[in-house]
């Protein structure tokens, strides 16, 4: 029924879905809305708040530093805002091809990307309040406060005990159904747009095309219904989302910040000092990366981030020089290459042709920097992170086969 409902948000590609949303994104947002207040008025609600922003449990307060150092936590967290906001997936890709060519888009990406992290926010009462109560009434589920635990265990579990159960039970399945459809939707537009965009995409009505990726997901999606299903279903969570979404957004940091644009770069200036800035940066990342990790002793570590942004200084420094270029002429055309024409093709859509606002280089810098230095490198030590935790303590403490 699922992949039904999924088919005939997509079948007219953007024109049906965009309708759909409609009815799939507000009436969520007043349910959850509706679960908060009835939550903050739950016996020994605060107890819950308490954990959810303090993050204590039977009044104790967590060691900071401790919580911080659980390459699982941040690897997680780092997963949900990338599926959360559609990044590296190609939602966003897929749906902002339908905007004006010239329409701003800084603005709204702001927009989306801090509404959806307060929305997420402003949802967490709802849950942990119903921790609160079930910790009160001494629940033997009151433990289950993440992930799948959390939505399809103790938030159930907490309804049972409340007046009028079946509302309560109506309203969750109603918010849970209608974000996972526009999630699963989203998906299927944004592949389904890619395949219209090919020259032999276009020769095949949007119908089949949905129809077809319709029925390969409800295939494919089955096997999650066999009672070993739950157990697949989270391995894939984690492993998918993990490792695949960070190594899909490592990617394309890759092919903005250093492939596009390289080409006419070293074509106009010296390729040493392009050759020094990229091998710099992505062999020291990834060597220091595995060392800090796989070599240093534990609570050293830390070490190598401040190692590897000196060594960064180091290689700037060498490739400037061995340019032989003023600074200002260095940073704009060898430095920030590729993204800085990425991020004026941005900005000048925010401001009029005759105008030359301050903020302008400033976003230049920062977007330019996020893209081709700190992010690339904020992925891979995550990752290695992550694997050296998967690889001490498998996940879930599963078999080595899952």
């Amino acid at each position: 029924m699922t992949w039904f409902l999924v088919y005939f948000c997509v079948f007219k590609g953007v024109k049906s879905s965009s309708y759909v949303v409609w009815f799939t994104v507000p009436i969520p947002v007043l349910f959850i809305f509706v679960m908060v207040m009835r939550g903050l008025t739950l016996p020994n609600a605060d107890e819950g708040i308490r954990m959810y922003l303090l993050g204590e449990i039977d009044g104790v307060k967590p060691v900071v530093s401790e919580k911080l150092a659980q390459p699982q936590m941040w690897s997680e967290a780092c997963a949900q805002i990338f599926f959360s906001i559609g990044v590296c997936m190609g939602v966003m890709t897929s749906y902002s091809s339908y905007n004006p060519v010239d329409k701003a888009i800084i603005g709204d990406s702001f927009r989306v990307a801090f509404g959806n992290s307060l929305f997420s926010f402003f949802a967490g009462f709802a849950v942990f309040s119903v921790v609160g109560y079930l910790i009160g009434i001494g629940s033997p589920v009151k433990d289950k406060t993440s992930s799948i635990g959390l939505a399809f265990i103790a938030y159930p579990a907490a309804i049972e005990t409340l007046a009028g159960p079946n509302f309560w039970t109506f309203v969750l399945a109603a918010v849970l159904f209608m974000l996972g459809i526009d999630s699963a939707f989203s998906l299927v537009e944004a592949t389904s747009t890619v395949i219209s965009d090919t020259d032999w995409g276009k020769k095949t009505p949007r119908k089949l095309t949905a129809l077809l990726l319709c029925f390969t997901g409800a295939c494919f999606s089955t096997v999650f219904c066999f009672n070993w299903g739950f157990t697949y279903f989270d391995v894939v969570d984690h492993y998918l989302a993990v490792y695949f979404m960070l190594l899909l957004g490592l990617f394309q940091c890759f092919g903005a910040g250093w492939i596009y644009d390289a080409d006419v770069t070293m074509a106009n200036y010296n390729k040493k000092t392009v050759y020094i800035l990229g091998l710099g940066y992505w062999v020291t990342c990834i060597i220091l990366g595995i060392l800090s990790y796989f070599v240093f002793p534990v609570e050293y570590a830390w070490l190598g981030i401040p190692i590897f942004w000196v060594i960064q200084i180091v290689v700037c420094i060498v490739s400037f020089a061995v340019s032989g270029l003023p600074f200002g002429q260095w940073y704009s055309k060898i430095f920030l290459y590729g993204v800085r024409k990425l991020a004026r093709s941005m900005s000048k859509l925010s401001h009029k042709p005759e105008e030359s606002p301050k903020w302008v280089n400033a976003f230049e810098f920062w977007w330019g920097f996020s893209i081709k230095f700190f992010i690339p490198w904020a992925i891979w030590w995550l990752l290695m992170l992550t694997l050296k935790a998967d690889l001490t303590a498998p996940y879930g403490g599963y078999h080595i086969f899952w």
